[in-house]
This record gives structure tokens, sequence and C-alpha cells, in this order.
């Protein structure tokens, strides 16, 4: 028989949920996450059940027919009923911390050059790349990617920058400015001046979260060291062995 698979609790934006939590009371203990978004999250990602909920307005056993109505409730699983890919896929749709950037002048195409290069990478090799990198939207994106990183430490407790990557980072078109420009023969040319919106979603590493879930040893769970017995190496000398070639007593 193939053995059942301990539940583990659930480390999502620096806060442990414990498995015998209902998911929907466990987001709440994140800051910044109110009622009608973890119910709109939990909506998107299928994580509910419906269940079906009498209201009578008279209890009593003689009670006519037309006074019972029926309604439906969300029910949400418990953190350890989950399977790993809706676990992966409540992860993906709360994007928590970010940070984002409106109103961008510059062109969609141009920054995407720019967020590709950083994409999954770790937060100070970004930011190393971000400083020294030959192109107009790179100190853009730097500013960014610092801002988000100040939202993780003061808004989510995730003060060691080491543990956090770029997870996601999208480059989205925003307005059009039209200008026109003076041609030859009295014409005139359309000049469109583009803009961009940016955002970027931090996480832990797979590293920081295994470190967080791991059960730490205590003095009572660990197991008594035995003795090391040592071993007496048995000398011979040329006197004993010359004794018992001639059959003498040592």
């Amino acid at each position: 028989m193939v053995p059942e698979k301990k539940a583990k609790p659930l480390r999502i934006v620096g806060k442990t949920i414990d498995k015998d939590v209902d998911i929907f009371t466990g987001l709440q203990s994140i800051d910044g996450l109110r009622p009608n978004r973890i119910e709109r999250i939990l909506t998107q990602a299928g994580l509910y059940t419906y269940k079906m909920k009498d209201t009578r307005k008279d209890k009593k056993k003689g009670a006519k027919p037309e006074t019972t109505k029926r309604s439906f409730e969300k029910v949400y699983p418990k953190v350890g009923e989950l399977s790993w890919k809706e676990k992966a896929r409540l992860i993906d749709l709360l994007e928590m911390p970010r940070a984002i950037l409106r109103n961008i002048h510059t062109s969609p195409k141009k920054l995407r050059l720019v967020a590709d290069a950083i994409r999954g990478k770790s937060v100070d090799e970004a930011k190393a790349m971000l400083r020294y990198m030959e192109k107009g939207g790179a100190p853009i994106i730097l500013k960014l990617l610092e801002s988000a990183i100040h939202n993780a430490s003061e808004n989510h407790n995730l003060k060691n920058a080491d543990d956090l990557y770029i997870a996601k980072i999208t480059i989205d078109g925003a307005a059009t400015m039209k200008r026109f420009m003076a041609r030859a023969r009295g014409r005139a040319a359309r000049i469109r001046c583009r803009t961009s919106h940016a955002k970027i979603v931090l996480r832990e590493t797979n590293e920081a979260v295994y470190r967080e879930l791991r059960p730490r040893a205590t003095a009572e769970t660990k197991p008594a060291k035995k003795a090391k017995v040592k071993k007496v190496a048995k000398t011979t000398t040329k006197a004993t062995k010359a004794t018992k070639a001639q059959g003498g007593k040592e």
C-alpha cells in the first residue's frame, strides 16, 4: 500500500497558515486583504463549494411549507485538503507584495526588453543588472523594484531581500498621445507618443519557504547520543612473540 502524504501548512506572503484552518480565515491574517477581495480571489481559483441552508420563519413542527425558504452559502476547504495545484493557483492569483507604476512616458516595446531580462531573477541580481544596463527604461524599472522591496518589508514583514525573487513583471500599454509634425507641401505627419503601465510582483524563494515550514527539533525530541566506546588496540611485543614460538607462557 502507498503511504498517505501528510498535509503541510501553507506559507504565503510571509504568513504560515495552519493546515486545520479554512482558507478564507487563513487569508484574513494577511495585511491589506479585505474580505471582498479574498472572496473574489477564491472564486477565481475555484476553491469553494455550495452548501444548502434552510432559514425558517417558524421552526415549530406544524410549520407550513410556504414559510420555509432555502438558500445557499459558500463553504471553503481547509488548507490541509488542498492539493499542490490548488495552492499554486491561489499563490498565482494573490499578487502580493507588489508595486505598480502608471503612465510611464516610454513605449511598452522598449520597457519589455528590460522586463524580459530580469523576470525570474533574484532581487539582488536584478538590481545589479538594472544599474549597469544600457537601456533608457532601466532606471524606471529599478525605481519600481525598490518600491516593491520596500512594500514587502513594511507591509508584509519580508525584511530579508535575499529571500525574494521577481515572480511577475508585466508591461501594459496605456494612453497614446497624438501629435503632428509639419511636412512638405503643407501636410502633417502623425506622431504617436505611447505610454505604459508596469507592475512587479515579488515572492519568497522555495528555500525560504522550506526553511520556515521545516519543523524545528527541540532538546526533548532529539534522540540521546550513544556514548562512544574506545577500542583498545592489542599490542604485541617481540618478547611475547618469542615465548609463543617456544611454547612458553606469556
